[in-house]
């Protein structure tokens, strides 16, 4: 295919790109090769195991509360029709390249263009058929930003003496999590202008959001590599990438929160290329909505830190240094400011909620549905250890208090661990793939286990209007996907879609530093995946929180599949002629 982009104006900077021959910087060789050794470990782990076994939340037709507790079974693959899937995949794409001069003329602008389109598409389609109601955490939220929207603040504020009864003891949701108010914040915008009646816009704005997301992924594969081709079969992984379009119907940050951090990257790299820093100004705004939208996307904000201190020194860009520092300031400020803001408006004093130290707590012990995930002894020690003591014993007491009986906990747990090294392995590993090996996600499980709006069709089928229904009474896409064929479809390629992303994905990484590739612009990426595996390593885990990191898998992975169809394998051919000239040498001699 086609070998460098052309530059438009010629009179532009060119822009430093992997290709251009420049000095290398010893720091970033060190750093980023560094990154790239403990990317490709910890991926690579994932990969072997991917064709190993697979993790499924467990489903019981007779029984819908088990499915619905997200209990993780860990199933054992057919290893066998693993590999020769994986086989059959490769030789179509080797079969493939005889369409290479095809391929080379097709317009790659309309690609990007139509498969943000079918994205959108096939997102707006799942979100109608579904119509998922808000449960749990994301009704908090949205019953906080309707409301807040009408200007009515009755769900931000504790009512203590007259219900003891709710799962927060009488306490708002927000005085355990106040930085959820960053994302009502915004739900309370999009409800002001669209309307309180119903999540349905929030929905269709992350369908809009995962279709802007692949659009950015696949101009940041065009900026890092400088590859038609490379781009190109990303932009077909892209368009088979399908989870985080069925995530769509959850009412919560994931979405809208990847979307923006995802154009921050694609931002920042360019102010790396260009050193025009626009770029970096923008990026910074979009990183402070994506923190706003989901907190865990701070683990950007760490990335972009990291890479920005490697420029200084890299470029002797002292500039760079404030904008690091511009960066924190404006993502920790931005989050202050809207809890402030929302402390004055409701008249309710939030305090810092559940700390990471808790959610530490909750990472490193037991749970009903797999090592790791979720209990509720985060909130429970919050509640009774600082809220219950200060609001209703009037104690002196501080979040630190609750901390230290965390630590408690954790260090009997850290002993458990040092005692037992093969529990300790045994409770890491678990941990780790039934996040990120469980290849679905949970983005079917998400919608599947809420009420649902009733159709027109449903509301006279059932004569309950204006009433939810639950996913068993669904009809149409909706309950194929759930409980019939498509859904099985979809699991299938759900599975054997991560098992190659994922070999291809840490091949990459491989490449990228056989290939002298590895600096700054395409690490970051792979430095972002890094912190999320660090994180949810320790800290509280699910896979539908590994969800939004799963498209970043597709740039890396899209430069090793190019790697592989456009190789010369001159080795090869040498191993095969040897291997070919031996029976004819032996058949002479006999002769």
């Amino acid at each position: 295919m086609s070998s460098n982009y052309k530059t438009k104006n010629q009179k532009t900077k060119a822009p430093v790109t992997i290709e251009t021959v420049e000095k290398k910087c010893k720091l970033e060789y060190v750093v980023v090769n560094l990154i790239c050794l403990f990317v490709f470990i910890a991926f690579g782990y994932i990969a072997i195991m991917a064709f190993i076994q697979t993790s499924v939340i467990e489903q019981k037709a007779t029984d819908p509360k088990v499915f619905s507790y997200e209990h993780v079974l860990f199933e054992t693959d057919i290893i066998p029709l693993n590999i020769v899937i994986t086989g059959l995949f490769v030789m179509v794409l080797f079969w493939l390249r005889r369409f290479y001069d095809f391929f080379a003329k097709v317009n790659i602008t309309i690609m990007e263009v139509a498969l943000a389109l079918l994205t959108v598409t096939l997102g707006l389609i799942w979100i109608f058929s579904v119509r998922s109601v808000p449960a749990a955490d994301s009704k908090n939220i949205f019953d906080a930003a309707t409301g807040a929207a009408k200007d009515d603040y009755t769900s931000m504020i504790d009512h203590v003496k007259t219900d003891k009864s709710n799962y927060y003891g009488g306490y708002s949701y927000f005085q355990y999590y106040p930085f959820q108010l960053g994302f009502v914040f915004i739900c309370e915008i999009i409800y002001r202008i669209f309307g309180t009646e119903s999540s349905m816009p929030v929905q269709v704005i992350n369908v809009l959001c995962v279709g802007a997301t692949y659009f950015a992924l696949a101009r940041m594969t065009k900026l890092l590599f400088k590859r038609k081709s490379i781009e190109f079969i990303a932009i077909l992984l892209l368009a088979v990438c399908f989870q985080p379009i069925l995530f769509c119907t959850f009412v919560y940050g994931n979405i809208i929160g990847m979307c923006c951090a995802v154009w921050a990257s694609l931002l920042l790299i360019k102010y790396f290329q260009t050193e025009q820093y626009r770029w970096a100004a923008v990026s910074g705004a979009l990183l402070v909505l994506a923190t706003l939208a989901k907190y865990n996307n701070m683990i950007y904000l760490a990335a972009f830190v990291i890479v920005l201190l490697i420029h200084i020194v890299k470029k002797k860009k002292w500039q760079s240094a404030v904008i690091a520092a511009a960066l924190i300031a404006a993502v920790l400020g931005s989050n202050a400011l809207v809890t402030g803001m929302y402390k004055q408006r409701s008249g309710t004093d939030f305090e810092s909620g559940v700390s990471q130290v808790m959610y530490l707590n909750v990472g490193l012990n037991e749970s009903g549905m797999a090592p790791g995930w979720y209990t509720p002894v985060g909130k429970d020690t919050y509640y009774k250890e600082f809220l219950v003591k200060k609001y209703e014993q009037n104690k002196d007491v501080t979040v630190s208090d609750a901390n230290e009986k965390s630590w408690e906990n954790i260090n009997k747990r850290l002993e458990t661990f040092s005692n037992d090294s093969d529990y300790t392995l045994d409770f890491f590993s678990k941990k780790i793939l039934s996040q990120w090996n469980e290849p679905a996600f949970e983005s079917i499980w998400v919608s599947q286990v809420k009420s649902h709006t009733a159709s027109e069709g449903d509301k006279e089928r059932l004569k309950a209007a204006n009433e939810t229904i639950s996913s068993q009474q669904m009809e149409g896409l909706a309950k194929s996907v759930y409980y019939k064929s498509t859904g099985q479809y979809l699991y299938l390629h759900f599975n054997l879609y991560m098992q190659i992303v994922y070999i291809m994905f840490a091949a990459g990484i491989f490449l990228l530093f056989v290939h002298g590739k590895t600096n700054i612009s395409t690490v970051l990426l792979p430095l972002v995946l890094l912190g999320a595996f660090s994180y949810h390593l320790l800290f509280e885990g699910k896979s539908q929180y590994i969800l939004t990191y799963i498209p970043l898998l597709v740039p890396t992975a899209a430069y090793a599949f190019n790697a592989m169809l456009c190789g010369k394998y001159e080795k090869l051919k040498k191993i095969i002629s040897a291997i070919n000239f031996i029976p004819k040498k032996y058949n002479e001699s006999e002769t």
